[in-house]
């Protein structure tokens, strides 16, 4: 061919078939890479936010609060936070319904010392470090199978 020619050259050998059979090894390390693309990050995620969310739980303090007014379901609730300071409120109750003068234990966070829970806290962001430690051992799994399965 020419310099300035700009014809095609033929092919003269027609390309060899594909004749090698595919593994299938091979398909499940990819579909385990896959499922580690996604597993893997939302995992972790999930985990540092159980975390923080723990975290954020664990500094509720537990007090005794009295029953000061009781209408329907709701019932008005007064403790004494840090220094002394006397707090106020009027919350929904489930279940029993107290009379006036019944105690409770109600759980307080520092930062919010006039905001009261009546559930206990303990269980805060057990899901997410479920659901997140789940996925973290599962993307793992996959990213350790990805790298594995197609040195078989």
């Amino acid at each position: 061919m020419l310099p300035g020619d700009h014809r095609r050259a033929s092919v003269t050998a027609a390309p060899a078939a594909y004749d090698e059979s595919v593994n299938p090894l091979d398909a499940i390390a990819t579909a385990a890479e896959a499922i580690s693309w996604v597993a893997l990050p939302i995992g972790i995620v999930l985990l540092i936010a159980g975390l923080g969310r723990r975290a954020w739980s664990n500094r509720y303090a537990s007090v005794k609060a009295v029953v000061t007014a009781v209408a329907g379901d709701y019932a008005t609730l007064r403790w004494f936070g840090e220094g002394g300071a006397l707090h106020e409120s009027t919350e929904h109750l489930d279940g029993r319904v107290p009379t006036v003068g019944d105690a409770r234990t109600i759980w307080v966070h520092p930062s919010r010392p006039e905001s009261l829970r009546l559930d206990d806290p303990a269980h805060d962001g057990r899901v997410l470090l479920t659901t997140g430690g789940i996925l973290t051992a599962v993307g793992a799994l996959a990213v350790v199978l990805s790298f594995v399965l197609p040195l078989l």
